[in-house]
């Protein structure tokens, strides 16, 4: 089965949530008055933040507590890139929330027609799986901001994946460009917290992401690898050990869990030389 023909016949959730972002809405980036949830995880998205809240309630560590908070008034991701097209994909836990990065940058960026208008519709293109690259491609600088929609869109995310990527990128040595259509991230949870500190629930929008990654390890075995960074056994949860068993030679562990470097450093001499190899494949 093709990516067109699973597309076809397995329901992409996060459709409803791309239809929601409103390109014409100027707080389309961090918004007063939209969440960002498929509708069928907002029951359990729901019941997870208010057992958050009521955790919190009267605990001398209420702030700590409250940074495992789902925050859905910001574009949510569940993957970057296109795990279709990439040869590297990392698995991860969920995306961050930095308050100064996602609300008060992301005000700032949304407060410009041009800008706005720019990253929220990349943002759609990729929940749509309509875009070849982890990072928009064109660099060119957007009328009346003296920045690309690529350095808003690292911006957004507090550069922190072009950080984790950057030694790679130097040791491949191939074009920028080009070594953003190679990778794709998926998060286990698609939802932003500014910690995640507690067991996360099961959402149902996580079987599309099962039957997702079951697919292209399936159809892509040759040319495809997987980085598991964080959550290894959340990830063998979801996947189920015959997943790990059978598709151990292309899923490569990171165990220094706290760090997300894609380093020789990091992840050892063998582990690095595979991911450079299927890179420059």
């Amino acid at each position: 089965m093709g990516n067109n023909e699973f597309l076809k016949t397995h329901n992409n959730p996060w459709k409803e949530v791309a239809a929601l972002y409103n390109e014409s809405a100027t707080d389309c980036l961090f918004s007063i008055s939209q969440d960002y949830i498929c509708s069928e995880d907002k029951a359990e998205i729901g019941k997870y933040n208010n057992s958050i809240i009521k955790a919190a309630d009267n605990n001398p560590r209420k702030d700590d507590i409250l940074g495992n908070k789902m925050v859905t008034n910001i574009p949510a991701e569940p993957w970057g890139g296109n795990p279709f097209k990439a040869r590297l994909i990392i698995l991860s836990l969920n995306p961050g929330y930095v308050p100064e990065v996602n609300e008060k940058l992301a005000k700032l960026l949304q407060s410009n027609d041009e800008i706005r208008k720019a990253i929220i519709k990349y943002k759609k293109q990729t929940l749509l799986f309509d875009t070849d690259s982890f990072l928009p491609e064109d660099d060119k600088v957007l009328l009346g901001c003296q920045i690309s929609c690529k350095d808003a869109i690292n911006m957004l995310g507090d550069w922190y994946w072009h950080k984790m990527f950057r030694q790679l990128r130097e040791d491949v040595g191939i074009d920028e460009n080009e070594f953003y259509k190679k990778v794709a991230l998926i998060q286990y949870f698609g939802y932003s917290s500014q910690t995640a500190q507690r067991t996360l629930p099961y959402i149902p929008s996580q079987d599309f992401t099962k039957e997702m990654i079951h697919h292209i390890a399936s159809e892509r075995k040759e040319e495809v690898r997987f980085l598991v960074m964080r959550s290894k056994m959340e990830w063998k949860k979801l996947l189920g050990d015959d997943f790990f068993k059978n598709y151990e030679d292309i899923i490569i562990t990171n165990d220094n869990v706290r760090c997300q470097y894609i380093t020789v450093g990091n992840l050892g001499k063998e582990n690095y030389s595979k991911i450079k190899e299927i890179i420059c494949k």
